[in-house]
């Protein structure tokens, strides 16, 4: 199914929209000096930046004459749900459970999805993860999470 440059000047416009309400959310904080910036300065920055780029999408949508496609709903539902599953279930579980979840449920929105490098990632990604932010950082995520009796 294609779509015309609709899609195109859609993003663009909410672009341009929500990097509009973050600005003018972030003019309450104060922006401050180069020397001494203040708590507003990088929302004022990323905003004018987000409304930059929605504006050039805007106008790139003027100037291309390409048609864009609908993407897949699957891979994508893949992927906010691993979100939804790592943020839900991450003290429950621990890590030790959720990221080969996780990392399995993200690699099967690819095309390109093999078992083997994908639990093999799983393993590394799990193993790594445990090493920098629990051991090595010490935050205190749970490798055994409390419905285990972590």
């Amino acid at each position: 199914m294609n779509i015309s440059l609709g899609m195109d000047r859609l993003a663009g416009l909410i672009f341009v929209a929500i990097g509009s309400g973050f600005l003018w959310l972030g003019l309450d904080f104060g922006f401050g000096s180069m020397v001494r910036i203040g708590p507003g300065f990088f929302p004022i920055i990323l905003s004018c930046v987000l409304i930059a780029l929605g504006a050039a999408v805007l106008v790139w949508s003027f100037i291309a004459d390409e048609h864009v496609s609908m993407p897949r709903v699957g891979p994508i539902v893949r992927v906010i749900g691993s979100m939804a599953i790592f943020a839900g279930l991450m003290q429950p579980l621990g890590s030790y459970l959720v990221l080969p979840i996780v990392v399995v449920l993200l690699a099967s929105a690819s095309p390109l999805f093999r078992w083997k490098a994908t639990l093999l990632l799983a393993a590394g990604i799990t193993l790594c993860s445990d090493l920098i932010f629990r051991v090595a950082l010490g935050l205190p995520l749970p490798a055994i999470g409390h419905w285990f009796g972590g």
